[in-house]
């Protein structure tokens, strides 16, 4: 038994320091000691009996090495300078502790936590961002992050885990491996132009009218993904294209300004003053816009997200039929 010595501030054991360290139900039991008063009033509103409360308290005090409270018959409980010392950390131990079951019950209920989205820069406006406004209204604790860029810096960042999930235009298919690939729907390609082109008076182009037109696309870091799309279905038609690395917004103001016409998706356009939009009605005048994710992925804000993304994509795919040719 190690030697105890008597001071005036309570009974020290005089013992080396041990390694163990206390358990949440004991730190519960002092805290609500040192709010009561009381090892009765503290086992009662704990819902245990009193030797289990004493028990915690003895527990305690053979770990920390000395009283922690000072027992004197008839009196209330008081705290020892030991009791006092322990006593900020014990609290804010339990308080943190609480903070994180909250947490992640929150998360699991998807009420808080953190999503890195991959958007292809086609897609800044329409179901993708509506959804992302939509959950951000309904859950507020949950942090959004969101990342632009052409679909193969995308789904590299996917592969590397710095995205939970993206949502892409004209990305090849991904046969098995690691992630799920989704089509949500398929989006009709719109010509924007200059208000005064001669082209507004079409109400609906085909392919070969955009052969009259100077045609500017976005090709960000190298990106050629847009351009061959448009090439591919122009086919044999003369294309006169120029790519600029500029932002969504600029190319649109590019329009506005008269130096051409751009093509984007019939989900995603805002009206703009001097800026008029006519719709391609050709078979291959479509767009497929597709989710990507890891197949492994546990993110329920992830599921939450793509559930919301769907019903939207369920309205666009309504009006696309409703808009095809024939």
């Amino acid at each position: 038994m190690p030697k105890k010595v008597m001071t005036g501030l309570g009974e020290f054991h005089n013992a080396p320091r041990s390694n163990r360290r206390p358990e949440f139900r004991q730190l519960e039991a002092f805290l609500k000691v040192t709010e009561t008063r009381s090892f009765a009033e503290a086992a009662r509103q704990l819902g245990i009996s009193q030797p289990a409360v004493s028990q915690a308290i003895a527990r305690l005090e053979e770990l920390y090495g000395g009283d922690l409270f000072v027992r004197r018959r008839g009196s209330p409980v008081t705290l020892t300078p030991i009791g006092q010392a322990i006593l900020p950390s014990a609290k804010l131990l339990l308080f943190t502790v609480d903070r994180q079951i909250d947490r992640a019950f929150a998360t699991a209920q998807s009420r808080a936590g953190s999503l890195t989205v991959g958007i292809h820069p086609a897609l800044a406006f329409g179901p993708v961002i509506d959804s992302l406004v939509e959950l951000r209204a309904e859950r507020p604790g949950v942090q959004f992050q969101l990342v632009e860029g052409p679909p193969g810096d995308l789904y590299r960042r996917l592969n590397e885990e710095s995205l939970d999930i993206m949502f892409m235009a004209l990305h090849p298919e991904v046969d098995g491996g690691v992630n799920v690939q989704e089509r949500l729907w398929a989006d009709r390609l719109v010509v924007a132009l200059p208000a005064h082109h001669p082209l507004v008076a079409n109400p609906k182009l085909q392919w070969s009218d955009l052969s009259s037109v100077s045609v500017i696309l976005r090709s960000n870091d190298g990106d050629l993904s847009d351009y061959r799309a448009l090439a591919a279905r122009m086919g044999d038609l003369p294309l006169d294209c120029y790519l600029h690395d500029v932002s969504r917004g600029t190319l649109i103001e590019m329009v506005r300004r008269g130096l051409g016409a751009t093509l984007l998706l019939a989900s995603t356009i805002q009206p703009l003053a001097d800026v008029a939009y006519r719709p391609i009605y050709e078979d291959n005048a479509s767009i497929c816009i597709e989710a990507l994710w890891p197949k492994h992925d546990c993110n329920p804000l992830r599921h939450a997200l793509l559930a919301c993304v769907r019903r939207y994509a369920a309205d666009c795919g309504a009006a696309s039929e409703l808009s095809s040719p024939g």
